[in-house]
């Protein structure tokens, strides 16, 4: 189902959405992942009385492709939704359409609304931000006021999404060795003790062995080591596709004179390092490791490559598995519009102060409880909108 957003902002109501700590990582961030539950409150603020059919929280994320800079037009047909979920936080429920003089008056004054959303045990592409695709998720809250006034909508806040990707793979559980053959009397060993890291780890490097193997000892003839890791976009959009590629560690000698090296690439903050995809509709995101050395034949000379290898860069510490019943977007597309494949909100029920846990029988069957949120929680993140 597609909702309908048009609306306008107005001063005489004000947003703000807080969120709970569990609902940030280290950093600050309102983040979300498959099989998790976004837990906050909706706080508003009303300078004057006015008559509202409903009030809605709107969480939705998109898969935008820029179709003009690929030179396509956007056509009718095309849906970029990963998914759009709506839940009523006062007045009349979304399926009734009630005459106008039966709409409450919402009051001058302040409100709170609770609301507490459960993610599916999807990976949905991560939140991305490029001038040709972005994955965007957000939230957003209407007023649906009378028909002769515009819907009272607040800014979209934007949260981030982290897929579960796998750090540990069978290849990847012994060690990359490859041996190439320079000069007549030198040639060169490259060893990667593992190809798979998580993103989460920090410090985080990737540790790379070179040794060169001569049998004069001497090194003459090769020079201007280069040990780096690079990070390649592709996007697809029918018959287009672009490819970019960028260098995020490298490592650099001029003049080689040892015969064993260590070296450790220093990888970027997590908050620059995205996760290895490749389910998403539009992008692909891999990660490389080259390593590669000048060398001389007599009054030629050139650069040869002594290893290139594909790395994975997961979000689960290395070894843990994610949820057997954890899928990809891209297997689910075709019927994403299914209860069990979107997120849904949950119901929320605030506790009285009197109510309090019943009392039983050590020996009889204990008496189920509600597990409900606080009425006040103590909440560490608000965004103004």
């Amino acid at each position: 189902m597609l909702f309908n957003f048009l609306g306008h902002r107005d001063p005489i109501v004000q947003f703000e959405i807080s969120f709970y700590p569990h609902c940030q990582n280290e950093d600050g961030q309102v983040i979300c992942y498959p099989g998790s539950v976004l837990e906050g409150v909706v706080k508003m603020t009303v300078t004057e009385h006015i008559p509202v059919q409903r009030i809605k929280l709107v969480f939705k994320a998109n898969e935008r492709v820029n179709y003009e800079a690929m030179g396509w037009e956007r056509t009718e047909t095309v849906n970029d939704r990963l998914f759009a979920i709506r839940t009523i936080l006062w007045g009349h429920p979304a399926n009734i359409q009630a005459p106008l003089d039966s709409w409450p008056t919402l009051k001058m004054g302040e409100y709170n609304f609770p609301f507490a959303c459960q993610m599916p045990v999807i990976n949905y592409p991560p939140t991305f931000d490029h001038n040709l695709v972005a994955i965007t998720f957000s939230m957003i809250v209407g007023v649906e006021r009378a028909p002769h006034y515009d819907s009272i909508m607040s800014k979209p806040v934007y949260l981030r999404f982290q897929p579960i990707i796998e750090t540990v793979l069978t290849q990847n559980l012994h060690e990359v060795t490859g041996s190439t053959r320079l000069t007549n009397h030198i040639s060169a060993q490259i060893s990667i003790p593992q190809l798979a890291f998580c993103i989460h780890e920090e410090p985080l490097s990737v540790p790379v062995v070179v040794r060169f193997i001569s049998e004069d000892n001497s090194l003459a003839g090769i020079s201007q080591l280069r040990v780096y890791i690079k990070r390649c976009y592709q996007i697809n959009y029918k018959s287009y596709t672009r490819s970019e590629t960028y260098i995020i560690a490298s490592y650099h000698l001029s003049k080689i004179s040892a015969t064993a090296m260590n070296i450790q690439l220093k990888m970027p903050s997590r908050q620059k390092l995205e996760p290895t995809l490749a389910y998403s509709k539009h992008l692909t995101i891999e990660y490389r490791l080259v390593v590669t050395v000048k060398v001389r034949h007599g009054p030629l000379s050139g650069r040869k490559t002594l290893l290139e290898v594909p790395l994975i860069f997961g979000t689960l510490p290395f070894g843990a598995r994610g949820p057997r019943q954890l899928e990809a977007y891209s297997h689910i597309v075709d019927n994403s519009s299914a209860v069990n494949n979107r997120p849904s909100f949950l119901k929320i029920e605030p506790i009285a102060e009197e109510e309090f846990l019943p009392a039983y029988d050590s020996e009889e069957i204990p008496p189920a409880y509600r597990s409900n949120i606080p009425s006040n929680p103590n909440l560490s993140t608000s965004i103004q909108i």
